[in-house]
């Protein structure tokens, strides 16, 4: 299957975007092990944690503007299995994560014209 890459834009939180890598990594690391949330918020979203191995999620800074708060987060999710899944990897099992662990303003409002992502 070809590897699909999403991408969504937000407006910057109370984290950065390193701090907000660092975490996400995280919760890629937990997805192989059966006994983490992750794991479990992954099924329970009807994913196969197992079959996630291979998911590669980018976070990085986007433009920067005057202010600091100005500036943009990129989140970028590379998977084989399709767009649907990295949403429902995304707002099943990474976002509620990234909010418990990091904060309920970790990111702000999604900036590409969708709804927020939560």
């Amino acid at each position: 299957m070809v590897e699909q890459t999403v991408q969504w834009r937000f407006a910057r939180g109370d984290a950065g975007a390193d701090e907000i890598q660092s975490t996400v990594d995280e919760i890629l690391v937990q997805l192989s092990d059966s006994a983490s949330e992750a794991w479990d918020a992954a099924r329970a979203a009807g994913l196969e944690p197992a079959g996630l191995g291979e998911v590669q999620i980018e976070v990085r800074e986007g433009a920067q503007g005057a202010e600091p708060v100005l500036t943009t987060i990129l989140i970028g999710i590379a998977v084989k299995a399709g767009s649907t899944v990295a949403e429902s990897l995304w707002r099943e099992v990474i976002w509620p994560q990234l909010r418990r662990r990091l904060g309920t303003r970790v990111l702000g409002d999604r900036q590409d014209g969708l709804a927020r992502s939560a």
